[in-house]
C-alpha cells in the first residue's frame, strides 16, 4: 500500500463491525450548538413563542429561505428543543427557560462564546438559502479545481461508505446480474464491495477525474481489475452507459435538491436494461422529520456543505414517480441506511 493512497479494500471485517450509529451522533453533534445559535441570534424562539408556525410561514415572515428554516427547526426539534404540533413548532419547557430575552436565565451571552465559522454556514443557509461549501466556495467546484480537497473528499466518503457497502453487499443477491452502473461512486467503494461477493458482476463507476488516482489503485488492492473500472466525468454532463442490470445511487440523491435529483433519476432510468432496477441506498428521515437526532443533524450537514437534504420514503418516493419510475421497496440495511429498489419500467 504506498503511502499517498492510504485507502484499504472493503473486507469482510466491515461487514460484521458494529453499525456506525455512534459516528454519525458524533458528526450531527457538530452542528447541535450552530443550529441553536443561529435560531437565537435570529429570534426564532422568541417568534414561535409568540406565534407557533410551520417552518414555511416563519420563513416568509421574517424573510428566510424556507428549506434552511425547516432542516433547521427539524434539528431542533430532534434535540428536544422544539415540539411540532399538526404543522407548527413550538418551544418546549426547556427552550422557554433558556432562550427567551428577558430573563436572567437567557443563555444568549454563553452561545455568543461558542460562535464560529459553522454557526456563520448555517446562518448563510437559513437567511439566504446557500450551502457554505468550504468557505463559501462551492463544493463540487472545489474538488474540481483543487486535487487536494478533491481526494480528501474522496477519502473521507471511502470511510464514510465502507460499513454500508459491506453490509449492503452481505445482504443483496445480485447473483442473476452482470452489470452495474454506481453513479457518483467516488473510488468505487460500493462496487467494489458488491462485485467481491457476485463474480459474475462486472461495474463501473462513474465519477470526477479527480478520484482516478485513488481508484485506480483502490480497485487494483482489491483484485478486480478488469471487473471494476472508473468512467472518469461530471454525472450531469457524462453520456452513462445503457442496458444496466442495475444502477446504484449510493449517498447520492442526498447532496442536491429536487430539481437535481430529478435529472440523475431521468437519466438513471434511461441507462437501465428494461428488466433492470435503480438501487438507492442512503440515510432516510423518519415521516415526521424530527425523530432522530443524528439523522435531523446530518440532514442539516448535507444542507450547509452541499446544498441538499435528506428525504422521507414518500418524499423520495414522489420523486421517482415524477422521473417515470413505479412502486419503491425499502428495506433497513445498516444503522440509519435503507435500501429502496425500484423498477425501471
Amino acid at each position: 500500500m504506498t503511502s499517498d493512497n492510504p485507502l484499504l479494500p472493503v473486507g469482510e471485517a466491515e461487514a460484521a463491525a458494529p453499525d456506525d450509529g455512534l459516528m454519525m451522533d458524533v458528526l450531527a453533534s457538530q452542528y447541535r450548538l450552530s443550529a441553536l445559535a443561529v435560531a437565537d441570534r435570529l429570534g426564532l424562539f422568541a417568534a414561535l413563542a409568540e406565534r407557533p408556525s410551520s417552518a414555511a410561514a416563519l420563513a416568509s415572515d421574517r424573510g428566510l429561505h424556507p428549506h434552511g428554516t425547516e432542516v433547521l427547526l427539524n434539528a431542533l426539534a430532534a434535540q428536544g428543543l422544539l415540539v411540532v404540533h399538526g404543522d407548527a413548532y413550538h418551544p418546549t419547557a426547556t427552550a422557554r427557560a433558556f432562550l427567551l430575552p428577558g430573563t436572567a436565565r437567557y443563555w444568549a451571552p454563553m452561545l455568543a462564546l461558542g460562535w464560529d465559522e459553522r454557526c456563520t454556514a448555517v446562518r448563510t443557509l437559513v437567511a439566504e438559502g446557500t450551502p457554505y461549501g468550504y468557505r463559501g466556495k462551492g463544493i463540487w467546484d472545489t474538488h474540481n479545481r483543487s486535487r487536494h480537497h478533491g481526494e480528501l473528499f474522496a477519502r473521507a466518503m471511502h470511510a464514510h461508505s465502507a460499513g454500508p457497502a459491506a453490509a449492503l453487499a452481505a445482504r443483496l443477491d445480485l447473483s442473476g446480474c452482470t452489470s452495474l452502473l454506481e453513479v457518483g461512486g467516488g473510488v468505487g467503494t460500493y462496487a467494489l464491495a458488491l462485485a467481491g461477493r457476485n463474480p459474475r458482476l462486472t461495474a463501473q463507476v462513474l465519477d470526477l477525474p479527480v478520484v482516478e488516482r485513488q481508484a485506480v489503485r483502490l480497485i487494483e488492492d482489491s483484485g478486480l481489475t478488469g471487473r471494476v473500472r472508473l468512467r472518469a466525468g461530471d454525472m450531469f454532463g457524462e453520456p452513462w452507459p445503457v442496458e444496466q442490470d442495475r444502477v446504484l445511487l449510493a449517498d447520492v440523491l442526498s447532496d442536491w435538491d429536487d430539481e437535481g435529483c430529478r435529472t440523475l433519476l431521468g437519466r438513471a432510468r434511461k441507462a437501465l436494461a428494461p428488466d433492470g432496477r435503480l438501487l438507492i441506498h442512503q440515510v432516510l428521515l423518519d415521516d415526521s422529520r424530527h425523530g432522530s437526532d443524528a439523522a435531523a443533524g446530518y440532514s442539516l450537514a448535507l444542507a450547509v456543505m452541499t446544498g441538499g437534504r435528506l428525504r422521507t420514503l414518500p418524499e423520495l418516493a414522489s420523486l421517482l414517480a415524477e422521473s417515470g419510475f413505479g412502486e419503491c421497496v425499502a428495506a433497513p440495511t445498516y444503522g440509519l441506511y435503507s435500501l429502496i429498489t425500484v423498477r425501471g419500467d
